[in-house]
């Protein structure tokens, strides 16, 4: 009889009475703790926004030119005011209310006129309110309410007459007064803005004025009101001074106004240095001011052209180039021959010795003067190249007969002239800092040159 194969104990499949089999660890489990910690990489951080910010962009699907929020209010409701049974009625529209910086606009004189908006997102319904403070012609808290009476930019009735005031809508916006006096600071900050937007406008009107009587023979205004147009005998309004012979409202014009005035700011500021270096180092041959002679000519054909919008008054023919030539002498003393900018005619400065040839032409002096004459060379032509794209976008725009798509690419076209031009104007202030031995950024945050550090 064959012997039976041994049965094997069912105790191998149970749990032993002192607890569960401990397995040992594999080479590859004892080093996954160390693996994760080396490997361990940082959650991105996700990005946030204030309040505010949102607000912002909110807005700006609305009124893309808005810039920055003064104020705001969470509660307001709109009222207009009916001629027919002299009260007050609700208008539709309530919830928050915001005043708002806009884009400044600018007129063919370069004058810049401040924008600030009144703007209710409405919770009622669909359509918001906006109201520009620039076209209210009377602004005045009465009671609850702070009224706006708009004006009227058709120019149909004259300034003084009774029928035309009536006709004017009038709109009244009521605040929540809450504990934190919520209606009286946007009250008082209504008020202001609409003050300082309505004096600008009124200086702009007076050079408009005056321009439009110096083209009519010299003629002077003869009335106590500049608003009054000699021609037609009715009031100007904002609409009249951005339309026709004036410059419209455009990205292209403010681009074309921050340009002038960053390189007006060079200038000013290279100027003084070199003011001080005529003063103080007579015996180097008056090159100091040879180039400051150079960047008045500079200076004075910027002028020109942004009052005349035309790019020729830039067409300089002088040359910025500042070419040198170095000779020792029989006693040691070494002879430095400069030449240029905008002359053919050269200087001599004698140095004793190496060192101070070293000094004359290192960044300090020389070096530093060819730099900047050479950033100044490149901002001449950007400067002449941006007002030729300008003047060919008011051509074109006059026709309004081109595809859109032909308008777009201009502006295009012209804003990439401009990042150009700003380009430039980065790399002179850079030349500006390393003179000083400061920091660009610490250029930026002064605002000296009209520029500051994008947030």
């Amino acid at each position: 009889m064959s012997k039976s194969t041994p049965r094997k104990s069912r105790h191998r499949n149970q749990a032993s009475a002192s607890g569960p089999r401990q397995i040992p660890a594999s080479d590859y489990e004892s080093d996954a703790a160390h693996y994760m910690e080396s490997h361990a990489t940082a959650q991105p951080a996700l990005p946030t926004s204030t309040n505010t910010e949102l607000n912002l962009r909110v807005l700006q699907r609305y009124l893309h030119g808005i810039r920055s929020i003064l104020s705001i209010a969470a509660n307001a409701v709109v009222y207009k005011f009916s001629e027919g049974t002299q009260s007050w009625d609700k208008h539709g529209v309530e919830g928050t209310m915001f005043v708002c910086e806009q884009e400044p606009l600018v007129a063919a004189t370069g004058q810049a006129l401040p924008q600030v908006c009144v703007f209710v997102l409405n919770r009622r319904g669909m359509e918001n309110l906006a109201i520009d403070l620039v076209r209210v012609s009377d602004c005045e808290v009465v009671g609850e309410l702070v009224v706006f009476r708009l004006e009227d930019d058709t120019g149909s009735e004259s300034n003084d007459s009774d029928e035309g005031a009536a006709e004017k809508e009038v709109i009244g916006i009521w605040i929540h007064a809450d504990e934190a006096n919520t209606r009286d600071i946007n009250s008082t900050i209504i008020r202001g803005a609409w003050q300082q937007a309505r004096l600008a406008l009124d200086s702009l009107i007076e050079a408009a004025a005056a321009e439009q009587a110096e083209l009519n023979d010299g003629a002077a205004l003869q009335t106590e009101n500049p608003r009054n147009d000699m021609a037609a005998g009715r009031r100007l309004s904002v609409t009249d001074l951005f339309s026709q012979n004036h410059e419209p409202t455009t990205t292209a014009s403010i681009a074309l106004v921050d340009a002038v005035q960053t390189q007006l700011s060079l200038i000013a500021s290279f100027d003084e240095w070199l003011n001080k270096h005529i003063n103080a180092e007579r015996n180097y041959g008056n090159i100091a001011s040879t180039v400051q002679e150079r960047v008045a000519k500079y200076k004075e054909s910027i002028i020109q052209a942004e009052k005349t919008r035309k790019s020729t008054m830039l067409d300089q023919p002088e040359p910025w180039a500042i070419k040198t030539r170095t000779r020792a002498c029989d006693d040691g003393s070494i002879k430095i021959t400069v030449t240029g900018p905008g002359r053919d005619e050269s200087a001599e400065i004698n140095a004793v010795d190496e060192k101070q040839a070293d000094y004359i032409k290192g960044g300090q002096y020389l070096g530093y003067m060819r730099q900047m004459c050479d950033g100044f060379a490149q901002a001449e032509k950007d400067m002449a190249s941006l007002f030729e794209t300008f003047e060919a976008i008011g051509t074109e725009r006059g026709q309004l007969g081109q595809p859109a798509e032909v308008t777009v690419q201009d502006h295009i076209s012209l804003l990439k002239e401009y990042n150009d031009m700003k380009d430039v104007g980065q790399q002179l202030i850079g030349l500006i800092a390393e003179n000083r031995g400061v920091p660009n950024g610490t250029l930026y945050e002064s605002g000296e040159y009209g520029v500051k550090a994008e947030d």
